[in-house]
């Protein structure tokens, strides 16, 4: 397995370098920080569209609500763990609460 090299010490020629993470492990972490990143722009993105949404006393129907519990995810790059943003869309159409559901994460 190839291991990334991330620093390197100048003190001391003879002395072996730091050995980082492995490539699986950057690849993994690079796959989680996207997913997360892209939850939170859906989310972001969802809210904003909703903003005008209001109650009677003018407060937001379509709000951020914190996070989920992690959990795992299989991708390509190995099972990762997952924490995803909530949405409490308090909105009701034709009878029928709304309720946000991630294109990116699956129920």
């Amino acid at each position: 397995m190839l291991k990334v090299i991330t620093t390197k010490s100048d003190a001391v020629a003879d002395e072996v370098p730091t050995i980082g993470p492995t490539l699986d492990e950057l690849a993994r972490e690079g796959a989680r920080r996207m997913i997360a990143t892209a939850l939170h722009l859906e989310v972001g993105e969802y809210v904003t569209r909703f903003r005008e949404a209001r109650d009677e006393s003018g407060h937001a129907l379509v709000v951020r609500n914190g996070t989920a519990r992690p959990r795992p995810v299989t991708t390509g790059v190995g099972p990762l763990t997952i924490t995803a943003p909530r949405v409490n869309d308090r909105r009701v159409v034709d009878g029928v609460r709304q309720k946000f559901t991630s294109v990116i994460l699956p129920p």
